[in-house]
């Protein structure tokens, strides 16, 4: 999750204000002025100027600029008017202001008036600054702080004491995203594919980042904290909100007294609540699980995972079971067990060299296949390599998926009617148990020969084709090629693909589990309606015209407001549910208290 990224939030808050501003204490009598001296009255005199000398306070080099500065050698006060700049020499902060005034007689700088603050590209501007050497104190009123990825709008902020555990505190004020963030996305589900959660249309957009279009422009409800801790020094578990509560029209509704969230820019970092559900089927253990997941961060980049889980399956069947798992940016292995089959299943996958080539492998555990769907081997090791090559007149380019396994098939893992087709489509008597394949896959699709239409009402007409070339070690050849015509269609609030595929199969497949049973001639339909803001219903399927039957058949729910959705998907071939969970976050947060600490300096008074 990104919220803000930690350097800059660090360099302004810690670094600027609390590291520089509270030691400075100006005891030379000498200030620079880099562009010219100026005395506006008789009782203001004008100091001897040394070009090449700055005023050296206690930790850092300071630099005053203004296009008039004034001094009171009787009262001792500096002042700088006209493009007034304060430079923190040794750590490039730089303080502006319409008018800048050093009090010498009690160490204060006072600053008025546009005021601007910028360190490490962070700028931070407010109405007044004051700053008491002697006490250490500050306060800047009425701030807005400008941060890479937030705006942080404020009536005050200060330093707190030491004895308060440091760091600097904003009060009554806003914190607001520049982009919404995706606290969830597909949360729930084992592994992402085009056709559980989202049409082929859709797939494509939820890839992309977060944007404003999927946050509801009319705000059903705010959020609101008592006090809002971010510790810049943590890289996980680092901002933590106290008394947050959702509010609406009527009423209000506390969302937990204490929460702790990562904030961090690092797509990298992994973590996760102490706590998370597990539900939905796990791989080939059968049945529904449901049950509690326990997260454990070994590193700020590896996460443990321990899941206990009940199971219920056909016919009233009850089982116990618990998953393992590490989860690393390079690294998953996962390992699990249930009793209502008496079954293990497990996975493990590495990347290799780039990030679309990755060593993996499984056991009683559904893989990916490319445009063959998702297979159910009893064993596979392997590697998998994707990669796109652009190409003029297609949609995304070439995709090429090439694949170097030895795997084995197991009838008994199988659901029936998945069986079924596999049998019906090889010759069960030529299959062998194992063998190692090379494959090469290749997919295309065509832009829009033709689009018609408006945005509530149109179609597309493209070409789409994919194919498989496949070599088996028990000298087996297979080619498979298809392709055809589809339309992309919008009705209203419905958005839906339909298509025709004609295929050619030469040669056959050993293995009974990565059989063609889509059909040398099928018809395929991939959309979603939506029946409510709240309530969207689609699905998949494919009709194989020879069988004169459905093959490929899952239908999918979206159920709540615009940035909150619950997901649910149902494989009927592959007796698979899934459960998902959709969260863009965008709205403003109000609170009373935002504190911003650095726990290897500040370890107290949180």
């Amino acid at each position: 999750m990104t919220v803000m990224k930690n350097k800059y939030l660090i360099w302004f808050i810690l670094v600027f204000l609390s590291n520089l501003l509270i030691y400075t204490q100006a005891d030379a009598s000498v200030l620079r002025n880099i562009l010219f001296w100026k005395t506006k009255s008789s009782s203001v005199k004008s100091p001897t100027v040394d070009k090449e000398t700055t005023l050296k306070a206690k930790a850092v080099y300071l630099q005053l600029e203004g296009d008039n500065v004034e001094f009171d050698q009787e009262k001792n006060i500096y002042i700088t008017t006209g493009m007034s700049v304060a430079h923190i020499v040794d750590q490039d902060a730089i303080l502006e202001a319409d008018q800048i005034i050093y009090y010498g007689s009690n160490q204060e700088i006072e600053a008025i008036g546009n005021i601007k603050i910028t360190r490490d590209e962070v700028v931070s501007t407010g109405k007044s600054f004051k700053f008491d050497a002697t006490s250490n104190k500050y306060l800047l009123t009425e701030p807005e702080t400008k941060v890479t990825g937030a705006v942080i709008k404020a009536r005050n902020a200060e330093n707190r004491s030491e004895k308060q555990g440091g760091g600097l505190e904003y009060s009554d004020g806003e914190f607001t995203l520049d982009e919404p963030i995706a606290l969830a996305q597909g949360f729930g589900s084992k592994r992402k594919h085009p056709k559980t959660f989202y049409s082929s249309q859709k797939a494509k957009q939820s890839e992309k980042n977060p944007g404003w279009e999927g946050v509801s422009k009319n705000r059903k409800y705010k959020v609101t904290a008592e006090k809002i801790v971010y510790d810049y020094a943590k890289e996980i578990k680092n901002l933590t909100v106290y008394g947050a509560r959702v509010h609406f029209d009527k009423f209000s509704l506390p969302a937990a007294p204490k929460v702790t969230l990562t904030v961090n820019s690092d797509e990298n970092i992994k973590t996760a609540p102490l706590i998370s559900p597990t539900f939905g089927t796990q791989g080939a253990l059968g049945g529904f699980s449901l049950g509690p997941s326990f997260n454990f961060n070994l590193t700020n980049y590896h996460l443990v995972s321990l899941s206990p889980f009940g199971q219920i399956g056909d016919g009233a069947g009850f089982g116990i079971g618990g998953k393992v798992g590490f989860h690393g940016p390079t690294t998953i292995a996962e390992f699990a067990y249930g009793s209502l089959k008496d079954r293990f299943t497990g996975e493990f996958r590495q990347k290799l060299f780039r990030d679309d080539t990755e060593f993996r492998a499984g056991w009683n555990q559904y893989f990916d296949n490319g445009f063959l769907g998702r297979t159910l081997p009893e064993y596979e090791i392997g590697i998998v390599d994707k990669r796109v090559v652009k190409f003029p007149f297609t949609e995304g380019g070439i995709m090429l998926r090439t694949t170097g396994n030895w795997s084995q098939a197991d009838v008994a893992i199988l659901p029936s009617r998945f069986e079924d087709f596999l049998k019906e489509e090889g010759s069960p008597k030529d299959l062998e148990k194992n063998a190692f394949k090379i494959e090469e896959q290749l997919a295309v699709v065509s832009k829009p020969l033709f689009q018609i239409g408006k945005e509530k009402l149109n179609t597309a007409l493209r070409l789409k084709s994919q194919n498989a070339f496949r070599a088996y070690s028990t000298g087996d050849l297979q080619t498979i090629l298809t392709g055809g015509p589809i339309l992309d269609n919008t009705v209203g609030p419905a958005t839906f693909e339909i298509g025709y595929l004609q295929g050619l199969v030469k040669g056959e497949s050993p293995l009974l589990y990565d059989q063609f049973i889509q059909g040398k001639q099928s018809v395929l339909l991939d959309g979603d309606i939506k029946l409510h803001e709240w309530v969207s219903l689609g699905g998949y399927g494919t009709y194989n015209l020879k069988a004169e039957e459905v093959v490929d058949r899952q239908v999918r729910a979206k159920i709540g407001p615009k940035d909150f959705k619950v997901l649910v998907n149902w494989d009927a071939l592959r007796q698979q549910t899934q459960f998902g969970l959709n969260f863009l976050f965008g709205q403003p947060v109000e609170f009373e208290k935002f504190l911003i600490l650095n726990s290897l300096r500040n370890v107290s008074g949180i």
